[in-house]
């Protein structure tokens, strides 16, 4: 009987160590998700730069905009350097958990008018 426990306890064991490395990320899939980030933060700028040209935002709210883009990508830049991807959809880390605040746009942005209660 104490056979049968060992043998199950070096199986769980070996799954254990092996199922990690088999999930990590090569290189060259974190400097593609690194450089497709980049691109989505230029765009990102691109895009509220249009926005002003076309009267969507004040200057003034572009800069503030413009701010919390900023700190999200150094946000996102340490988060990729410590080796951890998994952001980008919605508010739940990567999963989808966080839900709708009722508020209107991201909920956090600084630019964001919350209506008076």
């Amino acid at each position: 009987m104490k056979k049968v426990y060992i043998v199950i306890l070096a199986v769980a064991l070996v799954f254990a160590l092996a199922v990690p490395a088999a999930l990590a990320l090569t290189n060259d899939q974190k400097a593609e998700l690194q450089k497709l980030h980049e691109q989505q933060h230029q765009l990102r700028l691109s895009i509220l730069e249009k926005q002003v040209e076309a009267g969507l935002a004040t200057p003034e709210q572009a800069e503030q905009f413009r701010n919390r883009i900023q700190e999200r990508w150094e946000w996102q830049k340490q988060k990729m350097d410590e080796g951890d991807f998994k952001f980008g959809f919605g508010r739940g880390g990567g999963f989808g958990r966080g839900g709708f605040s009722g508020r209107g746009a991201c909920g956090n942005c600084p630019a964001t008018e919350v209506p008076a209660q």
